[in-house]
């Protein structure tokens, strides 16, 4: 029990580092209050800048995911990172641990008409892709780049073996997902995978996963889609299959496509320096 309470209170104390971090960087803590919940968001980077980018974090993670990449973004972009309601420092509204999927959309919507007057690219990471994707299809005014990064969402045969992967019931389930998330996995994060499967069960990852149906996957969204559209994708995803990439081409032919070699399902955390390159490039106009 003491090991426990010590690895899930160094697990606390990473958090609020990784946020004194950011906050190093020039990025402030902003709130929002909504009747889903009160949402937390970092705004930084370069106000001099004409883009302003936004950066939607995946499942079970929060805006610490882009800790690595932002010393480099913040130079040429306004960035705003939101913490997803559940995860990081969003809390969800009554006595529920969890959002639907259209209810993060929404969170999102409401965090932007604060946050993002104008225009913005927008970039999302796996379970985040989703939600940019919804968002951007229903706001083709706003959005002038959707990016997606390992994104989930997308139908594919096998997809359905996801909800398993992603809905551990025990530390060595958490353990699995981990190594699968990975490349490379860091030695590092080993001994907090107990803390780590009890932050996810406290956050209600399980339930957001078992809430998602058959509806729920982007097929006409994706049809909608008029701006430019970019994929940046880990080559060693032992996650999600690169059959994700197929179908979007069929539905978003003008996405470009930017593999990253020796990477897994977290360009952003396995290859920060790889993954900024692709993404300036991309948003660029691919003239790097």
């Amino acid at each position: 029990m003491m090991k426990n309470f010590r690895s899930d209170a160094l697990l606390d104390f990473l958090h609020r580092s990784v946020r004194r971090r950011f906050h190093s960087l020039g990025f402030q803590s902003r709130y929002l209050q909504s009747d889903i919940g009160r949402i937390h968001y970092l705004v930084g980077g370069n106000p001099a800048q004409q883009t302003t980018l936004v950066l939607i974090h995946g499942i079970g993670t929060s805006s610490s995911t882009w800790l690595k990449t932002v010393p480099r973004l913040r130079e040429h972009f306004r960035i705003i990172a939101m913490d997803l309601p559940g995860f990081g420092f969003s809390t969800v509204e009554g006595s529920r641990r969890f959002c639907l999927l259209q209810e993060h959309v929404a969170a999102v919507t409401e965090v932007l008409d604060t946050a993002a007057p104008g225009r913005f690219a927008l970039l999302g990471h796996s379970f985040g892709g989703w939600i940019a994707a919804k968002y951007a299809s229903e706001h083709q005014d706003r959005v002038d780049h959707l990016i997606l990064v390992n994104t989930a969402g997308v139908y594919y045969r096998g997809v359905e073996k996801l909800r398993d992967l992603f809905t551990p019931r025990s530390v060595q389930d958490t353990r699995n997902l981990l190594s699968k998330l990975w490349f490379r996995y860091p030695w590092y994060f080993k001994p907090f995978a107990g803390a780590i499967y009890r932050e996810l069960c406290r956050r209600g990852m399980s339930e957001v996963i078992n809430s998602i149906d058959a509806d729920s996957f982007l097929v006409e969204e994706l049809t909608r889609l008029r701006m430019p559209v970019s994929i940046i994708w880990g080559k060693e995803d032992g996650v999600i299959s690169q059959e994700t990439i197929s179908v979007l081409a069929k539905f978003v032919p003008q996405a470009a496509v930017e593999f990253i070699d020796r990477c897994g399902h977290v360009p952003q955390l396995e290859r920060p320096d790889r993954f900024v390159d692709a993404l300036e490039k991309l948003l660029d106009g691919g003239k790097r």
